[in-house]
């Protein structure tokens, strides 16, 4: 199909506009679906994603020092603490500007726990595989590649899982009739009845 344009109107909605199927026809599309507000690009999403995850490890650590340095609690308990202030900036940044979700429900949050739950112990074995394959001096290598793929594995569950975008029917099925039809009052009667 032959790509349409639309113009806004004073109102805002999309004007209908003619294109051609592969059949030769024209057809008029209804593209007010396209005036909605849509999430940005991918490559948008991976940037913030990491602006948001090197955010949250920052906080982590600085909540690890503070909590270590003016507290009596073990290193421990505050290392989970430190960690939870970073998961949770990391939660809130991810889902109000990386992925833009709008969504109000449990499963945002319960499934972001779940995917960093998973994404831990893939951590942690692919270092030890590294460790125990090529040996200690290669910690190192086994931390990069364990924090390379978990970073990965986070973006991908976030964006389809977690904050995946919901689709209503309407958006999915597009309208396309083609211009004969859609002038000839006859057929919009038949349709009708």
């Amino acid at each position: 199909m032959a790509p349409s344009r639309s113009k806004s109107t004073s109102a805002g909605e999309r004007r209908k506009s003619c294109g051609t199927i592969s059949d030769g026809r024209n057809t008029l599309h209804n593209s007010s679906r396209s005036s909605e507000i849509s999430r940005p690009e991918v490559s948008t999403q991976i940037v913030r994603f990491l602006v948001i995850g090197g955010s949250s490890v920052a906080i982590d650590g600085l909540c690890y020092a503070l909590i270590t340095s003016f507290s009596a609690l073990s290193p421990d308990l505050a290392k989970g603490l430190s960690y939870l202030g970073g998961m949770l900036f990391g939660f809130w940044g991810n889902k109000l500007w990386t992925f833009e979700s709008k969504q109000r429900s449990l499963s945002e949050p319960l499934l972001y726990v779940l995917i960093y739950a998973c994404t831990l112990g893939i951590n942690i074995g692919i270092n030890r595989l590294v460790l125990s394959l090529a040996g200690d001096e290669f910690r190192l290598l086994g931390f990069f590649l364990a924090t390379g793929v978990t970073t990965v594995a986070n973006f991908v569950g976030m964006k389809f899982l977690a904050f995946r975008e919901k689709q209503t029917p309407t958006e999915t099925t597009p309208h396309v009739i083609p211009l004969d039809e859609a002038f000839d009052s006859s057929s919009v009667e038949r349709k009708a009845a």
